[in-house]
């Protein structure tokens, strides 16, 4: 059995889930030397899109050099989130062998519908979209498998990785150095109720809380000095994110952003996680 690399394995790390990896396969790949592995992709001044043959997504912002940076992106992946009857929860995978499209491998995407299965026949439907640089993911399971139908849901995870690993080994010795850094990095969230909050990256929090996701977040804003972007997250109507985190450490050590839409509200799979880099 071969680990993924996915975001939904950072998820064990940043949310405390149970994940289960799977051997690769692979969708149809572009045959460009720039898009090696990948199903389709987009380009433009500010970000470069992937779908990989697994299907996994990332998002890597342009640098002021006109390239997508190698270690400044934002995975992005689609799971099964499985309630056991202990309460815990863990994420599948999607089973690659399992995954077909009806669309063409491009370079210049715009939208595609992914079909596949999780592990105990459960099946699902994913909707990707690229519209002006707005990545909208969505998605449904289409058939439960051997699962309860109550016991599990679709969700599609988004990771900000620790951008600062470095500058915090560099100034071991100077703290103060350090939270000046950081001191303007910020999350500013909306919940699905309408109230706002403002999360600071210095102090240690624990993101797998009513007290951060109240009854679900609907927008967020993150600022990150380090790469001079800002990641802003939006919920369409009939659904909702909850942020993770590991082990109550500052924000700076990364988080996790895991969307699911209300299936009961939205039959139709119309709901979507909007995701802008600016």
């Amino acid at each position: 059995m071969k680990a993924s690399t996915s975001t939904i394995a950072a998820a064990l790390l940043l949310g405390g889930l149970n994940f289960v990896p799977h051997a690769y396969g692979e969708l149809p790949e572009l045959e460009e030397k720039d898009w090696t592995g990948c199903f389709a992709g987009h380009l433009d001044k500010n970000i470069k899109f992937t779908i990989s043959t697994t299907g996994a997504m990332v998002i890597s912002p342009i640098n002021a050099h006109g390239d997508p940076g190698a270690y400044v992106k934002m995975p992005i992946d689609c799971a099964l989130e499985v309630t056991m009857p202990n309460g815990q929860k863990r994420l599948l995978e999607p089973l690659p062998e399992s995954l077909e499209s009806d669309d063409e491998v491009t370079s210049e995407f715009e939208e595609t519908v992914i079909r596949g299965k999780f592990e105990g026949d459960a099946a699902f439907e994913l909707m990707v979209e690229q519209k002006r640089g707005v990545i909208s993911v969505g998605g449904r399971l289409t058939a439960p498998g051997t699962y309860k139908p109550e016991s599990i849901r679709f969700v599609v995870s988004a990771q900000i990785l620790n951008f600062y690993g470095r500058k915090k080994m560099e100034l071991e010795n100077d703290p103060k150095a350090f939270e000046e850094l950081i001191s303007e990095n910020y999350v500013k969230l909306k919940w699905t109720s309408g109230k706002r909050q403002k999360l600071e990256y210095i102090e240690p929090i624990d993101m797998n809380t009513e007290e951060v996701n109240g009854p679900g977040v609907s927008d967020a804003e993150i600022w990150i000095k380090a790469i001079n972007r800002k990641y802003i997250y939006e919920a369409t109507e009939d659904s909702s994110f909850r942020f993770s985190n590991r082990n109550n450490l500052p924000l700076h050590t990364g988080m996790t952003v895991t969307w699911s839409p209300d299936q009961g509200k939205d039959p139709k799979a119309e709901a979507r996680l909007d995701i802008t880099v600016k």
